[in-house]
């Protein structure tokens, strides 16, 4: 983890570094221009999500001892020759009316960058400059030099893994001994795919482990937003009495965990009724040999006393 880490910071190194030659010729005539106009900050780094809106401020001064009309003019740039720059100009939300500016005056300029919901993970990078002129056109024309700021922008991705447990029933609450079957409902109310994985484990009313099944054989994942009915059972289901069933999953990167227990009972009814019927005809048995018994005991009484 540390080396992934590690290479993941030498790689924006470098991406930060390409990109600051890349620009660097915008930036650096702004210090030869200094002398009428001037811009702070000069760059401007966040780290941002989706959906995230930054407030932004630069201020300009008007170096000179004569009024200025100044434009904004915003800039992608990509860091690779060729290379199709992301859209982050779009985002950036800034007046583009002439900012007039009086000798020796510094003005704060508010904007906002309101970053695009399906923006991808990643580091965008857009030049701010301000051109003076008497008409935007004619700013335009001056782009070259002008006073710029440099914003960089990562997007870092918005991961969200979690599964709510919505229901975790037996499903029946006698059972007769030789299967026994449970059911779950998980939602996925995160924004990543998760395939759950755990057990159900089985334990007897004095609390001894009996069983533990798999609680997904299947491997079955849910995508975000959705709710998917999970099922398991207990083949060998045996004994008698209540039982109690916990679940144990684990999903997700950091192994988050769900849990719960529902009790059940096991009465092997064909098992019971088999006993009492050979206890009745046992029964039955033995009370038809002592009635018989008992009438020919009669009869020779009173053969006797006749």
């Amino acid at each position: 983890m540390i080396m992934i880490q590690q290479e993941i910071k030498n790689k924006m190194f470098c991406v930060s570094l390409a990109f600051l030659f890349s620009v660097g010729f915008a930036l650096l005539p702004q210090v030869v221009e200094a002398a009428s106009l001037s811009v702070n900050p000069v760059i401007i780094d966040e780290k941002v999500k989706v959906r995230d809106i930054l407030k932004e401020s630069i201020t300009l001064a008007n170096d000179t001892d004569r009024k200025l009309n100044v434009y904004t003019f915003i800039n992608n740039v990509a860091v690779k020759e060729g290379e199709t720059a992301p859209s982050l100009a779009n985002w950036i939300e800034i007046s583009r009316g002439v900012i007039e500016l009086l000798p020796g005056e510094k003005k704060r300029i508010d904007f906002e960058i309101r970053v695009n919901l399906r923006a991808k993970p990643g580091i965008y990078h857009a030049i701010i400059s301000f051109a003076e002129g008497p008409t935007r056109d004619e700013a335009e024309n001056k782009l070259t030099g002008a006073p710029s700021v440099a914003v960089n922008l990562e997007v870092i991705e918005d991961i969200k893994e979690r599964l709510q447990l919505k229901k975790f029933i037996p499903d029946k609450i006698f059972f007769s001994g030789s299967a026994a079957s449970f059911s779950y409902e998980l939602e996925n109310i995160g924004n990543q795919i998760l395939a759950p994985s755990g057990e159900i484990r089985i334990y007897s009313r004095r609390g001894e482990e009996v069983a533990a099944i798999d609680a997904n054989q299947d491997n079955a994942a849910l995508d975000p937003n959705t709710t998917k009915q999970f099922a398991s059972i207990w083949q060998s289901a045996k004994g008698f009495g209540q039982y109690k069933a916990l679940i144990n999953l684990e999903y997700g990167a950091k192994n988050a965990t769900i849990y719960d227990t529902v009790s059940f009972w096991i009465i092997p009814w064909q098992k019971i009724l088999i006993i009492f019927g050979g206890l009745a005809l046992i029964i039955t048995l033995i009370t038809c040999f002592l009635h018989r018994k008992y009438e020919r005991r009669e009869s020779a009484k009173q053969t006797r006393n006749l």
